[in-house]
């Protein structure tokens, strides 16, 4: 008799632990929207959140447009998401309003949703992660004050990707406040190229043959970078600080054409995101931690934790 009831609660047991493991590695399936379907920020990110599929089996989508520009093709995007009832969205709203009504149809249906980067402005998601955007701001700026002397005049120009996003209105704002607080330091224009490539180009010929006096560009985004270093040229006096890890930017990092990279580690960003909508759903809330990020120099890019940021998406 006694033999029975051991047996029985061994069974018990294991059928029990067998439960667990059954539950905490379901196969969900999750829809991963970035902005836009190509560039090195995004294909990092995704890679991020392949890795995170690998390590818990999950089924992931990556759905997203042609351009950053294109909001209606992201809320079809989500909507697809919502009609095929996924578990969980991954989303990077192009836009803070214009993406509100159907993250929160998303929601309602019970598809727990995890904004990724960017925000929105009056809707919550189920879980946020991005990065200080204000501080990477504010770095940005300090750095740049450093290759002048205290009694230079700094004038800058600002060219951002998206003007609708919580990310790069924090970035703009913080580079505005800081320029505010430091004497003969100004911003001279602040505008977006919607990550493409041309108008950037195009904004910054424009803008330094009216304003000769533009010493120092700040270009927010990898394909704006990209048209600010094709209409400087190599010989440049003009200082420039970018924002990318594309190879084209590494490139000029290495020549000295771009004074500093910021980058933010998007494979981090992609792999806690999917983990993130995972623990959401397995009832378990999510670690609360600002995503990494760093100012890389010609002088830093060479140390193994900078190597490790530039070229993140082979990790």
């Amino acid at each position: 008799m006694r033999r029975g009831i051991l047996l029985l609660v061994i069974l018990m047991l294991l059928f029990g632990c067998s439960n667990k493991k059954s539950e905490s590695s379901a196969s969900y399936r999750i829809a991963v929207i970035t902005m836009m379907q190509g560039g090195e920020f995004w294909g990092s990110l995704k890679n991020g959140a392949r890795s995170a599929r690998s390590s818990t089996g999950s089924v992931l989508e990556f759905l997203a447009p042609v351009n950053e520009s294109d909001y209606e093709g992201q809320i079809s995007a989500v909507q697809k998401a919502i009609d095929q009832h996924f578990d969980a969205i991954v989303i990077s709203p192009s836009h803070y309003s214009k993406l509100e009504d159907v993250v929160s149809q998303a929601r309602s249906a019970g598809i727990k949703v995890v904004l990724a980067d960017t925000a929105l402005r009056n809707q919550d998601g189920d879980f946020l992660i991005t990065t200080d955007y204000r501080q990477i701001g504010k770095a940005m700026a300090e750095h740049a004050f450093t290759h002048f002397g205290d009694d230079d005049s700094i004038h800058a120009l600002v060219l951002g990707s998206m003007p609708n996003t919580t990310s790069m209105t924090n970035l703009v704002e913080s580079l505005v406040q800081t320029f505010s607080e430091r004497p003969n330091a100004k911003i001279v224009s602040a505008t977006y190229s919607f990550t493409d490539e041309a108008i950037a180009r195009d904004i910054t010929v424009n803008a330094l043959r009216n304003d000769p006096s533009i010493n120092l560009i700040f270009a927010l985004e990898e394909y704006t970078a990209h048209g600010v270093a094709n209409a400087l040229g190599e010989t440049s006096s003009v200082h420039f600080i970018a924002f990318g890890t594309t190879q084209y930017e590494i490139q000029l990092l290495e020549k000295g054409v771009i004074d500093a990279l910021v980058v933010v580690n998007s494979f981090n960003l992609g792999y806690r995101s999917v983990m993130a909508a995972i623990d959401l759903l397995n009832g378990t809330k999510p670690a609360r931690k600002m995503i990494d990020f760093d100012l890389v120099t010609k002088e830093s890019m060479f140390s193994e934790e900078h190597q490790r940021l530039l070229f993140q998406t082979f990790q």
